[in-house]
């Protein structure tokens, strides 16, 4: 790697670290309730339930679902169990300013949730998030790992991520 890194010069090159195994602490949940092949109302009644728990369990919460509509819903099902003023939603569709309202309100502790589609996965300074939920599947194992690393984004921090449905 040094003689690929280094070029001509890859004598001089000294490698300090050649990888990291970081731990993780995730969780899949499912309800308890038979899945089928659409889920009922039930089922989506308990993970609002189940979310608003993990919810009040951390001091910020992002969630990531995978469509607009998902993300209004769940804002709004969360905002009835947790109070509209702790929740907020992200999704591109939303105008630059409102994006950037949800973004500040969560860096600062003002909210206790965030739900989100793709548009906050990069890029984005969202300061300490505790926990990372993924609601239904993310559709790509690398997806789902780059969300839950949001979560325990400071030195010495374990990210911490749980499944829904």
């Amino acid at each position: 790697m040094a003689q690929f890194l280094g070029g001509t010069r890859g004598d001089e090159v000294e490698i300090v670290q050649a990888g990291q195994r970081r731990t993780l602490d995730l969780a899949i949940e499912v309800p308890t309730d038979e899945l089928g092949s659409v889920a009922t109302m039930a089922i989506w009644e308990s993970v609002y339930t189940r979310l608003a728990e993990l919810t009040l369990q951390h001091r910020s919460t992002l969630v990531f679902v995978n469509t607009r509509s998902m993300a209004e819903r769940l804002a709004f099902q969360m905002g009835e169990r947790l109070g509209t003023e702790n929740v907020a939603c992200h999704h591109g569709s939303l105008s630059r300013k409102l994006r950037l309202n949800a973004e500040r309100r969560l860096k600062n502790g003002e909210i206790r949730v965030l739900i989100a589609t793709a548009s906050l996965e990069l890029g984005i300074d969202i300061g300490t998030v505790d926990l990372v939920c993924q609601i239904q599947s993310p559709r790509a194992i690398s997806v789902g790992m780059q969300r839950v690393g949001r979560a325990g984004h400071w030195r010495g921090a374990t990210p911490k991520g749980d499944s829904l449905l």
